[in-house]
C-alpha cells in the first residue's frame, strides 16, 4: 500500500497596504490624462492596479480640465422634435429660427444666440 504524505502549508498572509502620497497620486493621474496614455501600462509601470488609477482619476477629477487645455464642455439645452408627426410634409420653422441638419443630428436655434457658443457647437458638428 502506497501512502503519500504532503506537507501542510498555510496561506500566505497579505502584506500591509501601501500608502501613496497625494503628490504621487496626482502625478500618476496627470500622466493618465495625457493623450495616448494607457492606464494599464501606467499602472504596470508603477506596480499598482489599474482600478486604483481610475479611482484616483475620479478623486482628482479637477486635473482633467487643467490638462486637456481648458474647462470641460458646457451642456446646452436641446429640444427634440418628432419629424414623423407631420403627415403633410416637412414642418417649416417659424421666422427667426435657424435649423441645421448634419447627418442624423439637428440643431435648432431660436431667438438670441450667443456667437461664441454657436461657433463651438458648429466646430464640433462640422468636420
Amino acid at each position: 500500500m502506497d501512502t503519500k504524505i504532503q506537507p501542510v502549508t498555510s496561506q500566505r498572509k497579505r502584506g500591509p497596504y501601501r500608502q501613496h502620497s497625494t503628490e504621487f497620486k496626482r502625478a500618476v493621474v496627470a500622466k493618465s490624462f495625457v493623450e495616448g496614455a494607457s492606464v494599464s501600462r501606467l499602472a504596470r509601470e508603477y506596480n499598482i492596479n489599474a482600478n486604483q488609477v481610475f479611482t484616483w482619476r475620479r478623486q482628482f477629477a479637477d486635473l482633467q480640465g487643467t490638462l486637456t487645455g481648458g474647462p470641460a464642455a458646457a451642456l446646452l439645452p436641446v429640444t427634440v422634435l418628432d419629424s414623423a408627426a407631420s403627415a403633410d410634409g416637412p414642418v417649416l420653422p417659424p421666422p427667426g429660427v435657424i435649423v441645421l441638419t448634419v447627418g442624423s443630428a439637428q440643431l435648432r436655434l431660436e431667438g438670441s444666440v450667443d456667437v461664441a457658443t454657436l461657433a463651438q457647437v458648429l466646430a464640433r458638428l462640422l468636420p
